[in-house]
């Protein structure tokens, strides 16, 4: 196959003839095919990640309030002296190791709300435990900034909140 003009065609009948051959030819599409779909399908996985990776401190902070109020509303602590325990007590031996099994530094945490002794209901009381943590879309230790998306240049706050009911 040639892309040149045919000595035998003149004029427009040889231009028409030539952009036909080029047309034809599928040489180099595939490639442009993958140029167009390959960028699509890194930011699908990405988003995937970034998703799973939201998802799974979500679900390890609601953990954690979780057990945090049910430690705060337990009544008696046998190895503190029979008294309830304190918000630094529940951070530091019930909330610490849960965000550290998850590899998330417990120093960025902030526990927006902790109540113990609260009415739950008109009948109960309990404690309310409400836990936040900062997360930057990161990628290999790189923040990603995408032109003009104030949320993921500076990330996102994710919120989990428990509360449980004092036993007698």
């Amino acid at each position: 196959m040639t892309f040149g003009f045919n000595d035998n065609a003149v004029g427009y009948g040889a231009i028409v003839k030539w952009l036909r051959e080029i047309a034809r030819d599928s040489c180099g599409t595939e490639i442009a095919e993958t140029a167009v779909v390959l960028p699509l399908v890194f930011m699908l996985l990405l988003g995937i990640m970034w998703f799973g990776r939201a998802f799974n401190i979500y679900s390890t902070l609601n953990r954690a309030a979780r057990e945090a109020a049910v430690a705060a509303a337990s009544p008696s602590c046998a190895t503190c002296g029979n008294t309830s325990r304190t918000q630094s007590d529940i951070q530091t031996n019930v909330v610490n190791p849960i965000l550290q099994a998850a590899h998330l530094d417990p120093s960025q945490l902030q526990i927006t709300n902790f109540k113990q002794d609260v009415a739950l209901t008109t009948a109960e009381n309990g404690s309310k435990v409400s836990l936040s943590y900062p997360w930057k879309f990161k990628l290999n230790w790189f923040s990603v900034n995408p032109w003009g998306l104030q949320t993921f240049t500076t990330g996102i706050t994710i919120v989990a909140e428990s509360q449980a009911r004092q036993e007698n």
